[in-house]
């Protein structure tokens, strides 16, 4: 698979600032819904403080490609959703997935294929225990249990969690997520005009350090999901990265044991991102798992 250098490809498959608007009763939630469903729809779920428009391209363009639609959306507290009520100042992640399970019904998708990365792959997690109805599979991926003695960050990359995307000028941000960026590589594939470009659609539709705040909230909160996890009885498949930096393989090796049937795909060199490298054999992995299921 090539890299997407084009900006009107980039700005096709991401739709960076149309999109469409849903109201669920948690709010308005912004979303992407593209491509043609010949094969079934994939719901994209973003990580912390990610953005719809973080997703990357080239995994999108490839899943497009092999038959399948995609939807990507903005969780509570991050990009152009208004999905948090103002008198409420905590949730969990399960509220979280029972945002994308209104979201699922209102538009008539379901099932989908879910995947979630990183806190999206928790979210998902939770959406397969809350509405297994509505997903033909799941996918987590770089993502963990919750246990605390599994998926741990590497330390020089915890200033990610305790460092707030600065909102004073445009070039701040960038600087800070060019350097964020180069922290998920774990050191292989670094792309930062890539990440230059991801941060500004992100500076231009709007940066919200404190939703950060109540989304690690709502992580930490959630607590051990390792028995929970195994009442998950949609098809799974788990997928880290051997290199990442920001959660451990291992918290995706205990992510595949907990739930019952998963299978387990690593991929070399890849951090806590998924570089264009790599995307050609990830599509590939879940169109795979999408069929098998």
């Amino acid at each position: 698979m090539e890299r997407i250098s084009d900006e009107a490809r980039i700005a096709e498959l991401l739709e960076p600032y149309t999109g469409s608007t849903a109201e669920i009763s948690a709010g308005t939630v912004n979303y992407s819904l593209l491509g043609e469903p010949r094969l079934g729809t994939v719901l994209l779920i973003s990580g912390l403080s990610m953005h719809r428009t973080d997703w990357s391209p080239e995994l999108i363009a490839g899943l497009h490609d092999a038959g399948y639609a995609t939807l990507a959306a903005d969780n509570r507290d991050a990009g152009a959703s208004t999905l948090l009520n103002e008198n409420v100042e905590a949730y969990g992640l399960v509220d979280m997935a029972a945002d994308l399970r209104e979201l699922i019904e209102l538009l008539g998708v379901g099932p989908v294929h879910a995947v979630g990365i990183s806190m999206g792959g928790m979210i998902a997690q939770h959406l397969a225990l809350l509405a297994p109805a509505q997903l033909r599979s799941l996918t987590s991926v770089m993502s963990t249990t919750g246990a605390r003695g599994v998926g741990r960050p590497h330390e020089d990359s915890k200033w990610v969690f305790l460092t707030p995307a600065p909102t004073d000028s445009r070039e701040a941000y960038v600087a800070y997520a060019l350097r964020y960026h180069e922290a998920l590589t774990g050191g292989h594939f670094s792309d930062p005009e890539r990440a230059r470009q991801t941060a500004e659609i992100a500076w231009t539709r709007g940066i919200n350090p404190e939703g950060t705040v109540r989304q690690l909230g709502a992580i930490q909160a959630d607590g051990d999901r390792t028995e929970r996890l195994a009442a998950i009885t949609v098809p799974t498949l788990v997928v880290h990265g051997d290199a990442d930096p920001l959660i451990g393989v291992s918290g995706g090796v205990a992510t595949a044991a907990a739930i019952p049937g998963a299978t387990m795909f690593t991929v070399p060199g890849m951090g806590h991102a998924i570089p264009w490298q790599r995307a050609g054999a990830l599509t590939d992995r879940l169109v795979a798992h999408f069929t098998a299921a």
